[in-house]
């Protein structure tokens, strides 16, 4: 019978170890886990673009790193680290041109053993939309998704894809 008491007691004392034990881990997860955009945002240079069908307009698209964060370049130094990527989807009468990237900054930090290639502070993404001449005119969306892992110099974030929204609007 004292046996049985043991065994039951270390039971009780083995979940309540666990609880806690996965308490302290699901905190220390959340408070890791923390996503990109908390660090990094990103919103058209123009609340509308407008674009005659048949034209072109260029877009700009600000990513705004918030001051002690840096995001991987497009073309980051070491093939594991996340790149920083807009992709947007097909409009039907619209077309784009590939993103242009600015020059990375390339910087030393406490983790890295070489420099990385990095944006930091304000980036602008450009890209031309051309309508062609048979699209309607009117109120237009272009959907887009940015890829980000946004860093300090102790820890990153996690990697986090962001909507971006252009307005066109088509004359």
């Amino acid at each position: 019978m004292e046996w049985v008491r043991i065994m039951e007691s270390a039971r009780i004392s083995i979940s309540n170890l666990t609880i806690v034990t996965l308490t302290l881990l699901l905190v220390s997860v959340s408070a890791s886990a923390q996503g990109s955009a908390k660090a990094v945002k990103v919103t058209p240079s123009e609340s509308t673009y407008k674009i005659k069908r048949g034209g072109s307009v260029q877009i700009a698209v600000v990513i705004d790193v918030e001051d002690g964060y840096h995001i991987n370049s497009n073309r980051p130094a070491e093939k594991y680290l996340i790149p920083t990527s807009l992709k947007f989807e097909r409009l039907d009468g619209i077309t784009t041109t590939p993103i242009t990237y600015p020059k990375a900054k390339l910087q030393k930090f406490d983790f890295s053993q070489k420099p990385l290639s990095v944006f930091e502070g304000k980036t602008v993404l450009k890209l031309t939309a051309r309508a062609l001449p048979s699209l309607s005119a009117g109120a237009q969306t272009l959907k887009g998704k940015l890829t980000v892992q946004a860093c300090n110099n102790q820890q990153c974030l996690r990697p986090q894809t962001v909507d971006v929204n252009v307005a066109l609007q088509v004359e």
